[in-house]
């Protein structure tokens, strides 16, 4: 335990997570094999043009390769069990890892802005030119790792101010630093960006419900395709409840259940948008190609692609 590796000026930790070993295992899983394998595959399909998204989509799957990375680093070094790691091995991490919920809920809202941003175009009438908003989308596009970088400095300068509150036993799965003002700005911070998630997402729906009545009312032929849309709603939705229990684990965190559901988080990535059907079709490049479905144009404005095309 900490304790016994304290110095006699430094506060003890208390292991404040009851997690077990498979627990500690399954969380390991859960980080290493999506970001390490699955996500790379996807940014690598995208950037090699076989499919197309918008860049606020392929930032998505960096960012969750990130997350997965940091929550490795220990890993990496050998000291994601037995006596204690370094204090510097352990700031590093707790530092890269207290940045997560700004990086992952950021990128998450750039996404359902995006998607939203496309279809009130569509909505209205009008069509979405990603050349007209070249300086938006970079905007978009940096803001997680802006956040992230905040985060990662301000853990980092908290924790070498009193290194006797950073340990890896506190929080039994990867190291942290014991400050209420940090994990109160996180989680404030945190919660601001996944309302600000939910409030898109809500607009969206009522946009598709909207266009629905349209159609049903022979006011308008063109039916949305809801394929994407969905998926993204889905993430966007399934990450509000990770990170608020994620973030609810920091005032009450005896259970290791928030610690994993928040870690399943890049497989749920991986399942989520590594299913689309262009996706599996680009991956089984040794099939023949099938032919385009007429009722989904990735050219459409209003379809699959249009919402995550650049």
């Amino acid at each position: 335990m900490e304790g016994r590796n304290s110095t006699h000026n430094q506060p003890a930790s208390v292991n404040i997570v009851n997690g077990t070993y498979p627990q500690l295992i399954t969380f390991l899983v859960l980080n290493v094999v999506p970001s390490h394998s699955a996500l790379p595959l996807l940014v690598f399909l995208v950037l090699s043009r076989k499919i197309q998204r918008h860049a606020t989509f392929v930032n998505l799957m960096l960012v969750f390769i990130i997350v997965g990375i940091s929550s490795s680093v220990l890993l990496y070094a050998g000291k994601h069990e037995g006596p204690e790691p370094s204090k510097l091995l352990c700031l590093l991490q707790a530092s890269l890892l207290y940045g997560v919920p700004a990086i992952s809920s950021m990128a998450a809202l750039m996404l359902v802005l995006q998607m939203f941003l496309v279809i009130r175009e569509s909505f209205y009438g009008r069509t979405y030119m990603e050349r007209d908003h070249v300086f938006r989308s970079w905007i978009m596009v940096m803001a997680p790792y802006v956040a992230w970088l905040i985060s990662v400095v301000a853990t980092a300068a908290v924790g070498s101010a009193s290194p006797g509150n950073v340990s890896r036993n506190r929080r039994f799965f990867y190291c942290s630093v014991k400050s209420d003002p940090l994990t109160d700005t996180i989680t404030t911070v945190a919660a601001f960006i996944l309302f600000a998630t939910i409030t898109f997402e809500a607009a969206t729906v009522v946009l598709f419900y909207k266009r629905w009545v349209q159609v049903q009312q022979g006011s308008s032929s063109k039916a949305i395709d809801l394929n994407l849309p969905i998926r993204i709603l889905s993430f966007g939705l399934y990450l509000v409840i990770a990170m608020s229990m994620s973030l609810l684990s920091i005032k009450t965190p005896q259970s290791p259940a928030p610690d994993l559901i928040i870690a399943s988080a890049s497989m749920v990535v991986v399942l989520i948008f590594g299913t689309q059907r262009d996706i599996l079709r680009a991956l089984c490049f040794w099939r023949t190609q099938d032919r385009q479905d007429p009722h989904v144009s990735l050219n459409d404005t209003e379809s699959i692609g249009s919402v995550t095309k650049g």
